[in-house]
């Protein structure tokens, strides 16, 4: 299965490559160093080096498309892991507007859609209908993509598989809305442990294998704008096979002038477990947040804004309060938490500026928190981090990026690390 699926995606890959119509392509690598102290012995230091590449293709030939974003990482020096590493995030052939009413998508891709969302190795359609294609509806179904996203041998499809749909509606100006359903089983691999076998404490080695935890899930989203100047989205998701409203949301964003915005919302948590899965052995109760805040542009371009929010939980309470200002070239916020979270306060500041005009630019940031850790401890923990970088673009198409970063706290007393990237783009059109 594993060779027959790269060898397909390759030959049609190699096949829309040659007749392509447009190539689209981002390739960047960055090199990421560190110095790790031993965790038994603190006198030992060893030096590491790690790659990380990221490739980004999508090949357009009429209304087909092949697209496929591509992660490798490797131990330049010392290995941690396995040494190397390859992820494929998206992996899929696309068609658009086929017969002017059908978009298709195969292979390994990501779903946003409703209440459906994660990786999926499979089939994706989008049907739309009406006189102005108000009417859309999408069905997915196929196997769930391995947690480390490689290409690999699939468990039983009964046992590991998703499929679901949702039905959106774009018929009044300015206006939409969906219904989606999701329907989802994961198995989790067996694995060998050691267990008590009688009362004499004789172990054992048992293979524990878990049934397959499933997710039932069904929801509505909104989104509505009036006048362009202010909107508002909601959200309501319920969870079938447990019979529970586990989350709801509204957000209200409205301009009350030209500069100034109010900005209102309300959530409802309750956290989302699979119906049959051993984490409902522990004790888990819904929260809510409300809160809002105000923010004012100024000539100048720059953000004042101020936010201010309750998460309440069922006997207690924490505020979380944030102001600061932004700009495209620098920025300044403050974050306060109190309450049932903890105490903590907490700063960060950025700054970017073009040293020569298209070609070297520098940027800064610094942060800085005091938190006390719950019953733990009765005094603050401090902790400052930050980063200086620069990047430099010979031409458009290509960037050398290059950054040193540093944090202190209690448990690093001093740590730094560099990062050195290149990155390419290209689009051709033929």
């Amino acid at each position: 299965m594993k060779t027959k699926y790269k060898f397909l995606f390759l030959l049609l890959f190699a096949s829309l490559t040659a007749n392509a119509q447009s190539i689209n392509m981002r390739f960047s690598t960055q090199f990421y160093s560190w110095e790790r102290a031993d965790s038994i012995n603190a006198d030992s230091r060893t030096s590491h080096i790690r790659g990380y590449q990221n490739l980004l293709l999508d090949v357009q030939k009429n209304k087909w498309g092949f697209n496929t974003l591509i992660q490798t990482e490797e131990d330049v020096i010392n290995k941690v892991d396995k040494g190397f590493n390859y992820r494929f995030y998206n992996l899929y052939l696309k068609g658009s507007n086929l017969f002017n009413v059908l978009d298709l998508k195969l292979g390994r891709q990501y779903l946003f859609s409703g209440v459906g969302r994660g990786a999926i190795d499979g089939l994706n359609l989008k049907l739309k209908a009406g006189n102005k294609k108000e009417y859309q509806f999408t069905v997915y179904g196929g196997a769930l993509t391995p947690g480390d996203y490689e290409i690999r041998e699939y468990p039983s499809l009964s046992d590991n598989y998703i499929f679901g749909g949702i039905f959106s509606f774009y018929g009044i100006r300015d206006f939409n809305a969906s219904l989606s359903y999701i329907n989802k089983h994961s198995k989790p691999e067996a694995y060998n442990a050691e267990r008590f076998d009688d009362s004499l404490f004789t172990v054992k080695n048992v293979v524990v294998d878990i049934a397959s935890p499933s997710d039932q899930l069904i929801g509505m989203d909104f989104n509505y704008s009036y006048k362009q100047k202010h909107f508002f989205y909601g959200k309501a998701y319920y969870d079938i096979n447990n019979n529970v409203f586990y989350k709801g949301e509204f957000n209200a964003n409205v301009s009350l002038n030209k500069d100034l915005r109010l900005t209102a919302f309300y959530e409802y948590r309750e956290p989302q477990i699979s119906y049959n899965t051993i984490f409902w052995t522990f004790s888990h109760k819904q929260y809510q947040e409300a809160g809002g805040g105000l923010d004012y542009t100024l000539k100048n371009g720059i953000n004042i804004y101020g936010k201010v929010s309750d998460v309440i939980y069922t006997d207690d309470n924490s505020l979380k309060i944030q102001v600061g200002f932004n700009h495209p070239s620098y920025g300044l916020s403050y974050t306060k938490y109190t309450g049932y979270a903890g105490e903590s306060d907490g700063a960060y500041g950025y700054f970017y500026r073009e040293l020569v005009r298209s070609k070297l630019s520098a940027n800064l940031g610094i942060s800085y928190s005091s938190y006390n850790i719950g019953d733990y401890s009765s005094e603050k923990e401090n902790a400052v981090s930050g980063s200086l970088g620069f990047t430099f673009r010979p031409v458009p198409r290509f960037s050398v990026d290059l950054q040193g970063q540093f944090i202190t706290n209690k448990i690093y007393k001093y740590d730094t690390r560099f990062l050195l990237g290149l990155n390419f783009w290209l689009f051709k059109k033929y």
